[in-house]
């Protein structure tokens, strides 16, 4: 049975700005490794695919996004998935009608 990484992805818009704050990690002392990490705002993919190294323990951070139409409902997206075939993913909207609102994602 492939084990679940543990994550809380949370983001906040405040206007035309978005703050993204994610942390994943795996168990202590098991095998899994965190394989694959998406975050797309608004079509805008947050985590540098460039520079993503498979096979982390843990991956935290902060990212921040502008909005080019604020007023208008935003898709915030994520995909995570481990070394072992475990894998999430999830979608919500960041409502244009409101200047202040949140997404958040978590399994821990």
């Amino acid at each position: 049975m492939a084990t679940p990484i543990r994550y809380q992805i949370r983001c906040e818009k405040d206007g035309a700005s978005v703050k993204a704050s994610y942390d994943l990690q795996v168990p202590v002392g098991g095998a899994a490794l965190i394989a694959s990490f998406a975050l797309v705002v608004d079509g805008k993919e947050l985590i540098d695919q460039t520079k993503w190294i498979p096979g982390q323990v843990r991956y935290n951070g902060t990212q921040f996004a502008e909005l080019d139409h604020p007023d208008k409902d935003v898709t915030v997206a994520f995909s995570i998935s481990s070394n072992e075939g475990w894998s999430a993913a999830d979608s919500d909207i960041l409502r244009g009608d409101k200047r202040s609102d949140d997404a958040s994602f978590r399994n821990s």
